[in-house]
């Protein structure tokens, strides 16, 4: 239970901070300061794998990511990832490990009301490209008619592709500091096969058991901003 609560905090925390804004409306003079943002390029890590092995401890990875923030509505990210995977269960025995990358763009609809709010709602696109190696040293397929069939797979190298249509948010909780989460709808663009066996996971990319996928982060970050005139 206590897990759960402690995923339940951190999803809301992020919703708290961003709805927290002043209510009086700014000046011409302060809408304009606003929407300059807070340019500058930040680095981050993602702390959603670290939650994913405590509910799925058959995955372990790490993620970190690069922000270059343009202006107050553009964004552009790249995130950078590794995935172990080790599943044993009555079926099969398959491991894999690999690195991904992901790269796109994010645009802020947040709208100002406080001036040096620097919170975001984020809608956005990102390109995911992994690769791995992988095996599985032992499978049965079961059949009551003919009887179980026993096998191996030999391990393989592989790469794959997919897209992600991006949800976020993103709030400033200390100067320069930030916290947010996004939510991600992933398509599959191309797997990579070799000796008839396709991923049973991709690295940045989940489960291979459909064609689509959802996903989340949840990422702490920090800007060097840029100096403003």
């Amino acid at each position: 239970m206590s897990k759960y609560i402690l995923s339940l905090s951190l999803l809301l925390l992020p919703i708290v901070l961003v709805a927290q804004q002043q209510e009086e409306p700014l000046s011409k003079e302060e809408k304009k300061l606003a929407n300059r943002g807070n340019p500058g390029i930040s680095f981050g890590i993602d702390l959603a794998p670290f939650i994913t092995h405590l509910f799925a401890n058959e995955r372990f990875g790490v993620e970190a990511n690069a922000r270059y923030t343009i202006n107050r509505k553009w964004q552009v990210v790249s995130e950078l990832g590794y995935e172990n995977v080790d599943l044993d269960t009555d079926e099969m025995t398959y491991t894999s490990n690999g690195s991904f990358i992901r790269a796109g763009i994010d645009y802020n609809i947040f709208k100002v009301e406080e001036l040096g709010n620097n919170d975001n709602i984020l809608l956005g696109f990102r390109y995911g490209a992994a690769i791995q190696e992988h095996s599985c040293p032992r499978y049965t397929i079961k059949e009551e008619y003919w009887g179980d069939t026993n096998g191996s797979l030999g391990s393989s190298t592989v790469g794959s592709h997919w897209g992600e249509f991006v949800f976020g948010l993103r709030s400033e909780i200390l100067k320069n500091f930030y916290m947010g989460w996004s939510v991600r709808f992933k398509t599959i663009i191309n797997v990579g096969k070799d000796n008839a066996q396709e991923p049973y996971s991709i690295p940045g990319y989940g489960s291979r058991d459909r064609s689509s996928n959802m996903g989340f982060t949840y990422t702490l970050e920090y800007q060097i901003p840029f100096k403003k005139k």
